[in-house]
């Protein structure tokens, strides 16, 4: 986590006051199931624990994409115009891995649950769960700790099913290792 201010995109007006709208956001998967029912089987191991870094996409300020490494990750505030967030993930083939989709602007840390129960066309993964950030919760985590960013300290975050995030904190220089269960 390095000490860098957070950089502001486009206004997404729907979900954010005016300068707010973050540039880059941070997707995670955790628990995303892999089929091995299909035939042939085109189906990858999902990206459990990996982190996204989505760029705002300048025409549509309130969508972020990441489509590299053979993944696609797209996160939308006002999917279709109707004010839903909707998070997916799809390997480079146009398989399906993850979506959800929830009918308010998303608040950080927000936990969301795939929709994909296994046996919907054309998807490789189901269940599991999916979290964006864009690190002020991490900051205020620090903060209330005493701890300070740098570029020696890592940070990884873990959803929990039932909407709680454990935050974990290392520093190799000091021998820094917490965890911190956080109830939004």
């Amino acid at each position: 986590m390095p000490d860098k201010p957070i950089l502001y995109g486009v206004n997404c007006s729907q979900c954010w006051d005016p300068g707010k709208t973050p540039k880059f956001l941070y997707a995670r998967f955790i628990n995303v199931i892999r089929r091995t029912d299909l035939v042939p089987d085109v189906c990858i191991i999902p990206p459990n624990d990996r982190v996204f870094k989505l760029t705002q996409d300048p025409m549509e300020p309130c969508a972020w994409f990441y489509d590299q490494s053979g993944w696609t990750v797209r996160f939308d505030l006002v999917m279709q115009g109707v004010g839903n967030t909707w998070l997916y993930l799809d390997d480079a083939a146009g398989n399906h891995y993850f979506t959800s989709i929830t009918p308010s602007c998303y608040q950080e840390g927000t936990v969301l649950h795939n929709e994909y129960l296994g046996a919907e066309p054309f998807t490789c993964g189901y269940v599991g769960l999916g979290v964006i950030t864009w690190t002020p919760q991490a900051t205020e985590i620090l903060e209330a700790i005493n701890l300070g960013k740098g570029e020696d300290l890592f940070m990884e975050l873990f959803p929990l099913a039932d909407g709680k995030l454990v935050y974990k904190f290392c520093r190799i220089k000091d021998a820094t290792n917490i965890k911190i269960l956080l109830e939004p």
